[in-house]
């Protein structure tokens, strides 16, 4: 946890009041036991600059905050250029000395960019359709990485996206089941929290999602966008989170093939379900929502690859790079780039480089080792890739998964396994398929369910999803007819295996397109 004080930029400054002082301490005191605490800053967006009104930030906040928790590194904001004083420089943990803050320097840490919704009016975003660049296939571009090398710490970035219609639809009426809620726009004015005036229920959940959609589907137009229904909803919500995953995917591999050596997303969860940031849906009793929060297919894409230790990418021009971000340890294995037909779901070998001996990928993080394959015989509408890095068996990865029958999956557990995108879903040619889910009648030993999916032909990003308390432990991702595939279903408190088998469903890219 990266803990930001409670307080922010514009109008939420501190004034050094002892009550403040009293309540900077309690909150330190409540929360430094917890070890998942590895850094406290002063504020979100408030540049720290000496001799202005932002320096009470290190002359009072971050000073009280070192005095009660010398044990933990300080920063001045989030961002911020780091200090001038007051910190061991190796690792920013307080020295007794009086913090102070740099007037310039180079740029360690980043916010932005956002993509935000637009297309439909809202209290946030803009009402005016904003496309851009899906960045498939990602442009891979070879530079020095590693911890000698200069490096930038991306702490806030991220993709507005709707939840689940499990999720959604209990807080709207059927009436209202779709993205611009079957009514005429609200008229909305003002600056970055706008004012609504109409009776239009969307225009309150925060940001649109038309311009994703737009992008990596095709134009849909108003009459898709408003027509109610329960078909037409789960459609565009799959659309909608299918978006910015394949978006973060394709924004964040781009950035892993730079000296980028850490990623904070915005955000993690969503406070209620709206058109937010999250990557896990909210959850409260009503039915439908999941307690503790549905995965959302971006946190599948985070463990499955993006997010993962050792992870291989593709892109544009066959150029493709490994990286290790395992701190201080090797990673020896093979990495194997695959291409999988949609028609006949035949996967073929493109390129496998071996990572075994002296050829082993060194100690992290940052390690990268850039490569090209040949892609002259891959038709980005018809194929796609998979990037799949498998360690030999003594080399142990903490991070791990097996789903079993995965594409370009290894005997052994992957480090990663990553399904690559030549073009956007609205430019690919898929067949038609059927895909089944089946609940296993018994639960395996750790309590986990088993659930085995078939497919009569190639369906990609097929997604799980159900009222039952619980996630499951892989999602969108493509199913073959050549083998079944078999994913875990967790559950959490409350999880009723009579409710998964009757609320289960699925669905697939080629039915959404």
């Amino acid at each position: 946890v990266y803990h930001d004080m409670q307080y922010a930029q514009s109008g939420h400054a501190p004034a050094g009041s002892a009550t403040e002082d009293a309540e900077l301490r309690h909150m330190v005191r409540r929360l430094s036991h917890h070890a998942s605490i590895v850094m406290w800053d002063g504020c979100n967006e408030c540049r720290v600059i000496m001799g202005t009104d932002t320096a009470i930030y290190a002359t009072f906040v971050m000073t009280v905050v070192a005095q009660e928790d010398a044990s933990r590194a300080v920063w001045p904001s989030c961002p911020a250029l780091g200090w001038t004083t007051g910190v061991h420089k190796l690792d920013a943990t307080p020295n007794g000395n009086a913090l102070t803050t740099p007037k310039d320097g180079k740029t360690l840490e980043t916010h932005g960019p956002y993509l935000h919704g637009t297309g439909f009016p809202a209290v946030n975003g803009a009402a005016k359709l904003q496309l851009f660049d899906a960045n498939l296939p990602i442009k891979v571009t070879e530079a020095p990485t590693g911890v000698d090398v200069p490096n930038v710490f991306a702490s806030e970035f991220g993709a507005v996206v709707m939840s689940s219609f499990e999720s959604m639809s209990p807080t709207l009426l059927p009436y209202h089941w779709s993205l611009h809620a079957s009514q005429p726009p609200d008229t909305c004015g003002g600056g970055f929290g706008k004012t609504c005036v109409g009776p239009n229920v969307m225009a309150e959940r925060n940001y649109p999602c038309d311009n994703l959609i737009d992008v990596y589907f095709g134009t849909k137009g108003e009459n898709y966008f408003n027509v109610s229904s329960e078909a037409n909803f789960k459609a565009q919500l799959y659309q909608c989170q299918l978006s910015q995953a394949l978006y973060m995917k394709s924004n964040i591999e781009t950035r892993r093939a730079q000296n980028q050596l850490g990623h904070l997303v915005w955000q993690y969860n969503e406070i209620w379900p709206t058109g937010g940031w999250g990557s896990i849906e909210y959850g409260s009793p009503r039915p439908g929502q999941v307690l503790g929060g549905r995965w959302k297919p971006l946190q599948y894409f985070y463990r499955r690859s993006i997010f993962a230790d050792v992870m291989a990418t593709c892109g544009d021009g066959g150029a493709c790079y490994v990286r290790n971000d395992r701190a201080g340890r090797p990673f020896e294995g093979s990495c194997t780039v695959a291409s999988l037909e949609f028609a006949t779901g035949a996967s073929k070998t493109v390129h496998t480089l071996d990572l075994t001996g002296k050829s082993a990928l060194a100690p992290g993080a940052g390690v990268t080792r850039f490569f090209t394959v040949d892609l002259s015989a891959v038709d980005a509408a018809t194929h796609m890739l998979t990037a799949s890095c498998a360690p030999v068996a003594a080399d142990a990865v903490t991070t791990s998964f097996v789903r079993a029958g995965a594409v370009g999956a290894s005997g052994a557990a992957d480090a990663s396994l990553n399904e690559i995108l030549l073009a956007p879903p609205a430019a690919l040619t898929l067949p038609p398929a059927a895909v089944s889910a089946t609940v296993a009648k018994t639960a395996n030993a750790d309590g986990t369910v088993d659930v085995t999916l078939k497919a009569n032909a190639t369906a990609l990003y097929v997604t799980l999803t159900t009222a039952a308390q619980g996630r499951f432990t892989d999602n969108a991702f493509a199913v073959t007819a050549a083998a079944a595939q078999v994913v875990q279903f967790v559950p959490f408190d409350g999880f009723d295996k009579g409710e998964l088998e009757r609320t289960l469903r699925v669905e697939h890219l080629a039915e959404r397109l």
